[in-house]
């Protein structure tokens, strides 16, 4: 299985997902080059200029430089190939922390991570992230008893920022 992972978004167009999914399969390898994975392809705006944005992961954390040089390639790469027939724009970036948790590579990333989970009901989870699988995620503090929480429940679930005491 590929390194990334697209899932299927509100208010996009057929056209736009598919186009997304093909530009993932292509640029996959151009990432990966630079030690990194691939995330997503988002594609928003216009028919006529749409926005391209390429998330991109690598550990512990990608730098500016690694995001100017994966952009850099990309660029080339669609000059020569041009998959678009209009002018569009094209931005690289990571996830960041805000956002929310929905892939397996996502919860793959965030093991050990303390999360904040809310559920479809409403109700509020908070807790490390000890494992993950198809089904459930299971959520535990050191000394405390793990809580696992279905998937399927969950309506948001995203990395807390913590800060250390010095």
């Amino acid at each position: 299985m590929p390194a990334f992972f697209i899932m299927a978004k509100k208010n996009i167009s057929p056209e736009a997902e598919q186009l997304g999914l093909q530009l993932s399969a292509q640029l996959a390898p151009i990432v990966k080059d630079h030690g990194a994975i691939l995330v997503d392809v988002e594609i928003a705006g216009s028919k006529s200029q749409p926005s391209i944005r390429i998330l991109v992961h690598k550990e512990p954390a990608i730098s500016l430089a690694a995001c100017e040089q994966i952009s850099r390639e990309i660029a080339d790469y669609l000059d020569v190939e041009d998959p678009l027939p209009c002018r569009y724009r094209l931005e690289v970036t990571s996830p960041g922390l805000d956002r929310p948790l929905v892939t397996d590579g996502d919860f793959a990333r965030a093991k050990g991570y303390l999360l904040k989970v809310v559920l479809l009901s409403g109700k509020n989870h908070r807790g490390r992230l000890i494992d993950w699988d198809a089904k459930q995620i299971a959520l535990g503090e050191d000394g405390e008893e793990v809580e696992n929480v279905l998937r399927e429940e969950i309506a948001k679930a995203v990395i807390e920022v913590e800060f250390k005491n010095k």
